[in-house]
């Protein structure tokens, strides 16, 4: 009860600092390239076939704030229009739903072939976002007497319920090897405020790039995967920045036919927020298994900053991707993107 306490203090801190300004940030997936929609909206239809994801995120269990995330998504390619479209459901939820958002988003990208090697993706997205708070479990300073006896409710007359609209956009410049690509999200910077007043939410922006490294196979074709064998190791790299807070991500990932692994770095150690604080968060470590048309992976962030200290069980993503390998009319191969689809 106590930690549930402190972050529901934390949360009305929060909550009354939004009539300035808004510094919250986004929700970051240590798995990315397995909700690639969330990361790049140019990503949609991105694996020229029908794709399903079911994704789930549960941060630091161990204390009682409860921080789960929830991704649902599907998209597909329409080769005769050279475009990818598809809709996403992200419901974040912190505090036991006492503070929880829903995004519904909708997205178009569309293919340009440069030259023989070159592939551009453009990608624009449309989203509808509701936001709710339950102040039933929040404390104000005035329902606190000297004894710390409290009464639960809302003194301030705040909304409970917000709603806008949220513009991003993003790109991708792929060869059979490489590809970088940048983002942005919030473009229109919609207000967050509960209280009437203006709060922008600040502009999200992300960069990603990778080269794959192909291991040789002597396998053509593996029946049981209803695909050509994937041997390849993948160093990458993904930055993000909002307002006054930025992250990197740093990795690599290795697939070897049926099975996928990967380690990687969040955090820029070389940076400090002040003389005794590192931006120094976490090692994820990753691993995952495909048969047929499913794949399945789960991660774990090792915490390495100052919240070691605190035992919160790490962070676990678990990711579950159908994608529907349709049998195409004959025409001239596509080119996939090089990076992890796993």
């Amino acid at each position: 009860m106590k930690l549930r306490a402190t972050f529901l203090s934390i949360l009305t801190i929060l909550l009354a600092g939004v009539v300035f300004e808004s510094r919250g940030q986004d929700v970051q997936f240590s798995q990315f390239y397995n909700v690639p929609m969330h990361l790049n909206p140019a990503f949609a239809g991105s694996a020229h076939q029908t794709r399903g994801t079911l994704h789930n995120r549960l941060q630091w269990p161990s204390l009682d704030a409860t921080y789960t995330t929830s991704l649902i998504s599907a998209d597909t390619y329409f080769p005769e229009y050279k475009s990818g479209v598809g809709v996403m459901v992200v419901q974040d939820i912190m505090g036991g739903a006492d503070f929880m958002s829903t995004d519904v988003v909708l997205q178009y990208a569309y293919e340009v072939h440069i030259n023989e090697n070159i592939t551009f993706r453009p990608g624009l997205q449309l989203g509808y976002v509701s936001r709710t708070v339950d102040y039933s479990g929040l404390i104000f300073p005035q329902q606190v007497d000297d004894q710390g006896q409290h009464d639960f409710g809302n003194p301030y007359g705040l909304g409970n319920r917000i709603h806008y609209v949220d513009i991003g956009s993003g790109g991708i410049l792929y060869s059979k090897d490489f590809w970088v690509g940048a983002s942005a999200h919030h473009m229109n910077r919609p207000n967050q405020s509960f209280t009437g007043d203006v709060a922008r939410q600040a502009i999200k922006y992300s960069f990603v790039g990778g080269y794959k490294i192909r291991l040789k196979s002597k396998q053509k074709y593996l029946a049981y995967l209803q695909s050509e064998p994937e041997r390849a190791i993948v160093p990458t790299v993904h930055y993000k920045m909002q307002g006054p807070s930025d992250q990197l991500d740093v990795g690599v990932y290795a697939m070897y036919d049926m099975v996928m692994a990967g380690v990687w770095y969040r955090g820029i150690p070389i940076k400090k927020y002040d003389s005794f604080l590192r931006n120094h968060e976490s090692v994820v470590l990753l691993g995952g298994v495909k048969f047929g048309n499913f794949s399945f992976s789960y991660s774990y962030d090792i915490v390495v900053s100052r919240l070691s200290t605190v035992n919160t069980f790490g962070a676990h993503e678990f990711n579950l991707t159908y994608v529907h390998n349709r049998q195409p009319k004959k025409r001239k191969k596509m080119k996939r993107l090089p990076c992890p689809s796993f």
